[in-house]
């Protein structure tokens, strides 16, 4: 059974979150305390590995109609916690478990904890309306006879037998109206549910080795060399168990003589494996302390010797299950893995996690700030957590409002374009230009104008290249909030039929807030340098063949055609060390400025609201 999302309610800072996928592997990222421990822990909870204390719950604070907080809690108000805590996953069903648990290919599941009826899990099915009519196999005799009597439905076969008043209640609830309800799972579906491994610090490293011997006791104990002398143990013991208590049977008769019959059925199993494991070290002879007694560095690097160790056991019980059918699926989730390590531990941490991700049924969730553990994950399994009024709420990376094909797309395109996901994450403003020769000028013209540089401000350039697909992405960020500025030539909006008004609009870009035209009112981001400012440059660049200096009236009468073009032709015709390209021609014009002053004042402008765009993202 393998998990595909979850989606949680009333678990510390997550009060209403979800879906978050759980993927090979998922990247959850965010501030500190934005959750993404919490979502860890939520996982836990839903696969039977955490249980659920009262500082879980989530304070049940007073909220106005944003779902924040709506009101100043006193330091001496009692704040109550919310009475339901669930986590639903979503699962998905190997051919071998539709047939034997007689369920569909997916399923919701959840854990679920109220004052009522405690911590339950349970599935959704389709079930009678009546719920009288459910969780059948759960219910004592007695009660299974009330129901039958209610329904005027009689036991076909032994009527002392719970199953023929079970099948019998089965064939009449059949007939009935039914529903999509919550039933309790049984204990065949409680253990199909994946394993949880959590890999975090020392307490989790010693809960990592008793879980993966867990694993292998298991797997022993089906050695057919080793299972019927467990099972003749497992009787006598039973067998001799029982003879110790027949004295409390005979007490119990002695006192109670009108019962009929007093049995003691004792259980003895070897199933339920290892009770604790504890890992000690030495560096001296004699002189052992626990993993937690470590420091910080030292708990680590022994850690991640755990976490692959603990990575082989994984591949071998993957190899002796070669069949998917027969896979027991495992979900690992790291806290903040890579803490404490320097760089060459933190390339293992990463070469582990890609083998591990590749071990057959393994699914992943790490929470982490590490860069390159992020940019080293695909954009779409990346979930950013962050806090509004002390609640997680989530983003996905590029999770388009159409559909995932759409957010593949996009996907595609980013990395087309080289944006790293750190970049996606947390730079505060993005600038579409349209190609080489504004991505390689801007940066210099915007440091010389503001006196720091773009990345420093937080901004990014990201060059279109009459590329659509770019447009969308600029188009896709518009949308999802971020802030984005689009710096074009005044002359494209007619000629280049990309950024026209109409192209513009279709992307989502709004031609007010979004675009800023250079070279108004139909001109081009080279025309709005001055005769003076090209002259100096190429005389000190491209000096021309006959030893002249450029002259600012030649530069003068190319500005009623294409200005551009005809420029770079001027400088290529008549120097033997002329630019070859408009981009290297604008990149010597950036160079040769000394002060913010000579950046033409169209630029300038441009630059300041890009500064003030990326301070309202900080």
């Amino acid at each position: 059974m393998q998990l595909v999302s979850i989606s949680v309610c009333g678990f510390r800072s997550l009060q209403d979150v979800g879906p978050i996928p759980v993927r090979r592997p998922t990247i959850l990222t965010g501030p500190n305390d934005s959750g993404k421990s919490a979502t860890i822990g939520a996982l836990a909870f839903l696969l039977g590995a955490h249980p659920l204390t009262d500082e879980d719950r989530t304070f049940a604070t007073a909220s106005g109609g944003d779902g924040t907080a709506g009101r100043e809690v006193d330091d001496h108000d009692l704040v109550e916690r919310v009475e339901t805590t669930w986590v639903e996953g979503e699962f998905r069903l190997s051919k071998k478990e539709e047939v034997d648990l007689a369920l569909p290919g997916t399923v919701r599941m959840r854990r679920i904890r109220d004052q009522e009826s405690g911590v339950r899990l349970e599935l959704l099915v389709d079930a009678p309306e009546d719920e009288n009519l459910r969780n059948l196999e759960a219910r004592p005799l007695a009660d299974l006879k009330r129901i039958a009597g209610g329904f005027g439905v009689t036991a076909t076969a032994d009527a002392r037998s719970r199953s023929s008043w079970v099948t019998a209640l089965d064939q009449y609830a059949a007939t009935r109206p039914r529903t999509q309800a919550w039933i309790s799972a049984s204990k065949q579906v409680r253990a199909a549910l994946p394993k949880f491994l959590l890999f975090g610090d020392a307490e989790s490293a010693e809960a990592a080795i008793k879980a993966a011997l867990n694993s292998r006791y298991r797997s022993h104990l089906e050695d057919e060399d080793l299972k019927q002398r467990v099972r003749d143990l497992e009787t006598e013991l039973g067998r001799r168990v029982r003879e110790d208590a027949q004295g409390l049977v005979e007490h119990i008769q002695q006192r109670c003589p009108d019962l009929v019959r007093v049995d003691v059925e004792p259980d003895v199993s070897f199933t339920s494996g290892l009770r604790s494991t504890k890992l000690l070290l030495a560096r001296t002879n004699g002189e052992t302390v626990s993993l937690g007694t470590v420091g910080a560095g030292r708990n680590r690097r022994i850690s991640l010797a755990v976490w692959e160790w603990a990575s082989e056991l994984l591949r071998r019980d993957a190899e002796s299950h070669p069949s998917p059918d027969d896979q027991q699926h495992v979900v690992l989730a790291y806290d903040e893995p890579d803490t404490h390590l320097d760089y060459l531990q933190q390339r293992r941490v990463m070469a582990l996690i890609r083998e591990q991700c590749s071990v057959p049924g393994v699914s992943m969730v790490i929470a982490t700030h590490s860069m390159n553990l992020i940019d080293g994950a695909a954009i779409e399994d990346i979930v950013h957590l962050r806090l509004e009024g002390e609640r997680t709420r989530i983003n996905r990376l590029l999770s388009d409002l159409d559909n995932d094909a759409n957010g593949q797309y996009l996907a595609d395109i980013a990395i087309a374009l080289g944006l790293r996901n750190t970049v996606l994450l947390h730079e505060r403003c993005f600038v579409g230009v349209e190609g080489v020769t504004e991505q390689l000028s801007f940066p210099l013209l915007f440091r010389l104008s503001t006196g720091r540089p773009v990345h420093a401000a937080g901004i990014v350039i990201v060059g279109c290249h009459n590329n659509e697909g770019a447009l969308k992405f600029v188009g896709y960020l518009a949308r999802s909030g971020r802030q984005v500025m689009l710096v074009i030539d005044a002359d494209s909006r007619k000629n280049n039929k990309i950024f026209s008004d109409a192209n513009l609009a279709k992307e989502g870009i709004d031609i007010v807030n979004h675009v800023r035209f250079v070279g108004t009112p139909d001109k081009e981001f080279e025309f709005i340098f001055t005769n003076e400012q090209w002259c100096d440059v190429a005389n000190l660049a491209w000096p021309r063949n006959d030893g002249e200096p450029w002259e600012p009236e030649a530069v003068e009468s190319l500005r009623a055609g294409k200005f551009s073009t005809l420029l770079l032709n001027l400088f290529k015709e008549g120097s033997d060390s002329g630019p070859l390209s408009k981009a290297s021609m604008m990149y010597e014009m950036a160079r040769s400025l000394k002060a913010a002053a000579e950046v033409p004042a169209e630029l300038r402008d441009a630059f300041l609201q890009l500064e003030k765009l990326a301070a309202l993202d900080s």
